[in-house]
């Protein structure tokens, strides 16, 4: 399984641990317009959060202007990953970040 860069998306505020803290709170409270139940948890020491969609494992790396998605799945998890679906993971993620504060609202 290989890595893969998904998505960028720039932050107007880096994260915090009370940013942190309402990702959680979003995550949580969006969580029913996922597809699939889910899991989550960070990365020691690392300022990544990952997102486990069995069998899609979804990085989401926090750096100071910017949050970039990759996700590692098997070859033939690959092929249900529609331009819809890639469009709906977009728009979810772009609400939790813009309801977490990243994001200044449009």
């Amino acid at each position: 399984m290989k890595r893969q860069k998904i998505y960028e998306f720039d932050i107007d505020a880096p994260l915090t641990d009370e940013r942190r803290e309402a990702l959680e709170a979003n995550i949580e409270k969006n969580a029913g317009l996922s597809p699939k139940p889910f899991e989550y948890g960070w990365e020691e020491d690392a300022d990544v959060l990952h997102i486990l969609i069995d069998p899609v494992d979804i990085e989401v790396e926090f750096l100071a202007e910017k949050v970039e998605l990759y996700a590692t799945a098997p070859a033939w998890a690959k092929i249900g990953f529609t331009a819809k679906k890639k469009a709906e993971l977009q728009t979810l993620v772009e609400t939790v970040l813009r309801e977490s504060d990243f994001i200044a609202a449009s």
